[in-house]
């Protein structure tokens, strides 16, 4: 397999972040900068003594409650209920082959939330309370990705890692510490477990996994609910085993190497808890439908993806999903 192949199947496995209410959290896990989906974990490694390095965006745009409806809920005795109108995260992810079969990639991503609101009273009036935005550094996670098997087209891996807690947990609003769920970091450590399977079909490849997230408690005693996250995307490769030796090429644009495909990116979380009492307002089960692009250049890849809810079943009182965006670029060196 040639190293570009490799490259195109194998940078940068993770892309993850640490919270828990739907509405308010980046994707926990994602693809790569390479070829299989870009939402989903595929088997290939990178070439032993390989680096790739990934750079991705992603914006979750939400439909967060109303003031008049973050009010009423307080009214109603149903205080600390939140929204929060849009999260954007950029994640840089640094891989590197150990083996043919053995890879370990590292990431850290920069998170933040715009427009934090709770429903609260103040003097005997329900309102909703301003809490500003919430920025900085998350959590880094290190997963390593080693393929067991390989005959043909059908490829076996297993993935594990560790998330742990470097990101930032004190940001407050006006001197008043923000709830654990709106930190850039969680302040746990945390651990992943999975496998994923990939099968090719000539110009189509078929890539799906799963990865449980364990949690354990973090910062202000709050612990995340674990996670089961389940991923399947259909790519079509066009110009795959295309003979670029054989004709003359006018330009740039005709070296290109282009991938399409469709996902489907599954998210079930479990309830959090503050000192062993489950957080109601937490956890659920959301389905994203994701169509995406990559193009390839020798080395450098770009992509682009946007992924719509088919399901939002979040447990009790949490703002929907309208939708998801996420770009970004690779380099292999």
């Amino acid at each position: 397999m040639s190293r570009f192949v490799r490259f195109v199947c194998s940078a940068g496995i993770l892309c993850a972040a640490n919270h828990v209410v739907f509405a308010d959290h980046p994707s926990i896990v994602s693809g790569s900068e390479r070829g299989g989906g870009l939402n989903t974990i595929s088997t290939s490694s990178l070439s032993a003594g390989q680096w790739v390095l990934g750079l991705r965006s992603e914006v979750i745009n939400n439909d967060p409650f109303s003031n008049a409806e973050l009010g009423g809920f307080a009214a109603a005795g149903e205080e600390g209920i939140h929204a929060t109108d849009e999260i954007v995260s950029a994640v840089a992810t640094l891989a590197y082959g150990l083996t043919d079969d053995l890879d370990l990639s590292v990431r850290i991503p920069w998170i933040a939330r715009n427009n934090i609101r709770a429903g609260e009273i103040e003097d005997d009036e329900p309102e909703a309370h301003g809490h500003g935005d919430s920025e900085g550094i998350g959590d880094l996670v290190v997963l390593g990705n080693y393929r067991i098997f390989a005959r043909g087209d059908l490829e076996l891996a297993l993935q594990g890692g560790l998330k742990m807690p470097t990101g930032r947990t004190r940001v407050s609003d006006r001197g008043e510490r923000l709830e654990a769920e709106f930190q850039p970091g969680s302040g746990s450590w945390d651990f992943l477990i999975g496998g994923a399977l990939s099968r090719t079909f000539t110009h189509i490849g078929v890539h799906a996994n799963l990865l449980y997230n364990a949690t354990t408690e973090g910062a202000q005693n709050y612990e995340f609910g674990d996670a089961l996250f389940y991923n399947l995307a259909v790519v079509f490769s066009p110009m795959k085993d295309h003979d670029h030796g054989t004709h003359q090429h006018s330009g740039i644009v005709d070296e290109l190497n282009w991938d399409w495909m469709l996902e489907l990116n599954g998210e079930k979380r479990w309830r959090g808890d503050v000192h062993g009492v489950n957080d109601a307002n937490s956890g659920g089960n959301i389905v994203y439908v994701s169509p995406g692009i990559r193009a390839s250049l020798q080395q450098f890849s770009a992509f682009f993806s946007f992924g719509y809810p088919l399901v939002d079943d979040s447990n009790g009182r949490q703002s929907d999903v309208d939708f998801r965006i996420m770009g970004g670029v690779g380099l292999a060196f």
